[in-house]
This record gives C-alpha cells, sequence and structure tokens, in this order.
C-alpha cells in the first residue's frame, strides 16, 4: 500500500472514532445516572439544560438567599419557579415549602420542584394543598428523552 493511502486510511479511522465518541458524550450529556455524580449547582445547570432543550427559556436565581427558587423558567406567557433537590434520599416538605415560599416571592404563575429521587408521602400532600407541581426521577427522565429527541 502507497504511503499516502494508509495516511487517509488513518485519516478516516480517526475521524470515525471522534465522530463516535462525540455521539457518546451527547449521549451522557443528557444521563441522569451521569448528572447525579456532579455537585448539586451543576446539578441545577442540568436541569435547566433540560427545560431548555424542552422549549422553556431559562435563568438562574442568586445561588445563595434565592428564597426557594432556583430556576425560572417561562413558556410562552407563564412563568414557573423551580426548586432542584439532587438528594440521595426522598424530598421531604422543606422543599415544597421554599418553593410555596418563592412562588409570590419572584411573582410565578406555578412553582414546581425537581428532584432526582422521590418525594415523602408528607411532601406530596403538602404539594396537593399548594398547588406545587412535584417532578420526580420518573418525570425527570421523561422530560430528558423529550429532550434527547428534540436534540437528535
Amino acid at each position: 500500500m502507497k504511503p499516502e493511502t494508509i495516511v487517509l486510511l488513518a485519516a478516516g479511522l480517526f475521524a470515525a472514532a471522534a465522530i463516535a465518541v462525540a455521539a457518546v458524550r451527547r449521549k451522557l450529556r443528557w444521563s441522569l445516572k451521569a448528572a447525579e455524580r456532579k455537585s448539586g449547582e451543576e446539578f441545577e445547570k442540568f436541569v435547566a439544560r433540560v427545560f431548555v432543550a424542552n422549549g422553556y427559556k431559562c435563568e438562574f436565581t442568586k445561588a445563595s438567599g434565592d428564597q426557594g427558587i432556583d430556576l425560572l423558567v417561562r413558556k410562552r406567557l407563564t412563568k414557573i419557579g423551580i426548586q432542584v433537590k439532587k438528594y440521595s434520599r426522598p424530598v421531604g416538605n422543606a422543599a415544597v415549602q421554599e418553593a410555596v415560599a418563592g412562588k409570590k416571592f419572584y411573582k410565578t404563575d406555578k412553582v414546581a420542584v425537581v428532584t432526582n429521587n422521590r418525594f415523602t408521602r408528607s411532601a406530596i400532600a403538602l404539594a396537593e394543598a399548594n398547588g406545587v407541581e412535584l417532578i420526580d426521577r420518573d418525570g425527570l427522565e421523561i422530560l430528558i428523552e423529550n429532550a434527547k429527541r428534540k436534540n437528535k
């Protein structure tokens, strides 16, 4: 084989490998398991990317003293305050209470709590009584899958 042919073959293999690595990285970028290995702040950014990929406009509130809301997302005329919780155990009442407080402070139409885990029965009851949407691990996975489909 001529040296030029070997160089072209090597370049083609390198390009194919680069494409394959990029595809794996894109897939990992939309993985809840990968996001769970990140810090709480990085997890918030992941959740924000998921909402943006699902057609929402998103802005972060300040990191400390956020008054119970981590993200403000908008779709059409609806403004939603989101409390993000990356927990290793089920999320309790405190997150729901924070979201309720944040609703008035940020003057949102709705509020939600998003987690990589589940919610306690008490948190579910409190959320129902206060109109707080709860998005648990299963709901977040659905949003991630929608984001994957829209970003192909």
